[in-house]
């Protein structure tokens, strides 16, 4: 019926036992399978490896075999994590440090891509950046509740109060809410 690949929409980790196909060939696959659906860290990898049940030397055998063929790279996901970060969904730095930390990425890694993907860009210019594309919903509000707005969104992005009061009184004081 369906006429579509008799292995479609199955997990690759958990097809049946096929005696052609190793654990470690299943493991490889089954990481592959994952990585199709987005990047992941070494430690994600490893984590999720780990948690179908594949034993250590297999699962670190399938992560040097993925690194040597660049499917994985924490230094260059934590380039394009800090980056996307950054510039599409603005975070403060100290926030996008604390995620990359908490996906595993090694903090020499962190910190090299900190540097490339935000070298000279100040957590002030971020906050600029989040908050003019949040003031389009942010307009026809009152202007206390609109300030009110502003500065949570800025707080819940991990801006300093400093800086996210900075940047809201710039904004209000250039008449963006009442434009927006």
């Amino acid at each position: 019926m369906g006429g579509g690949d008799p292995g479609e929409g199955r997990d690759p980790g958990t097809e049946a036992v096929d005696p052609r196909v190793n654990d470690r060939e299943r493991a490889y696959r089954y990481l592959l399978h994952l990585l199709s659906l987005r990047p992941r860290t070494e430690a994600e990898a490893r984590r999720k490896l780990r948690g179908k049940g594949f034993p250590n030397h297999i699962v670190e055998d399938v992560i040097a075999r993925a690194k040597e063929e660049r499917f994985l790279d924490d230094s260059l996901y934590a380039r394009l994590y800090a980056e996307d970060r950054a510039f599409r969904r603005p975070r403060a730095k100290r926030v996008i440090e604390q995620e990359l930390a908490r996906k595993g990425i090694p903090q020499e890694f962190v910190r090299e891509a900190m540097e490339r993907a935000l070298g000279g860009v100040e957590d002030v210019d971020l906050a600029r950046e989040a908050l003019k594309r949040r003031l389009p919903a942010l307009k026809g509000l009152p202007r206390e509740v609109a300030l009110r707005r502003a500065f949570s969104y800025l707080m819940r992005r991990g801006f300093p109060p400093d800086i996210a009061r900075e940047v809201v009184r710039e904004h209000l004081g250039q008449g963006d809410l009442e434009e927006a």
